[in-house]
């Protein structure tokens, strides 16, 4: 399985070289401000939701929050890979909370069945994969 993405702020502070200590140290959580929704990225008609709303009600009803709608493939391809790189961003900090100096994250040697689990209809990994071959 995938290790949890939940990594307090400044984890990485001390565990990399510079120059990406450059952490802020915001207590347990997540800072990602980024705010927009990608719908069918790879379909005939995606499309970007994408502003300064929450997406909550009290936003949209008190605050004048707004919501953009892009109906472009370029910009629906941008913010996908967007969001696909906040989520290896915080898997890598994931991976790097169990490492250990004994075991340090490096690159292993390919082992014997590495990409079943990307074939397993029952693996998240399946649909993964099927959605970015088309």
């Amino acid at each position: 399985g995938r290790p949890a993405t939940f990594v307090p702020f400044a984890f990485l502070k001390d565990k990399v070289p510079e120059p990406f200590r450059a952490e802020i140290a915001g207590g347990a959580g997540q800072v990602i401000h980024h705010k927009f929704v990608v719908v069918d990225f790879n379909d005939v008609e995606p499309v970007v939701f994408a502003g300064s709303s929450n997406l909550a009600a009290g936003g949209e009803t008190e605050n004048g929050d707004n919501l953009l709608a892009f109906y472009d493939r370029n910009i629906s391809t941008t913010y996908a890979v967007e969001a696909l790189r906040l989520l290896d961003h915080y898997r890598f900090r994931a991976a790097m909370k169990t490492a250990t100096s004994a075991e340090p994250l490096t690159l292993k040697k390919r082992k014997d069945g590495w990409a079943e689990s990307w074939y397993d209809q029952q693996n998240p990994r399946s649909n993964e994969r099927l959605l970015f071959v088309r």
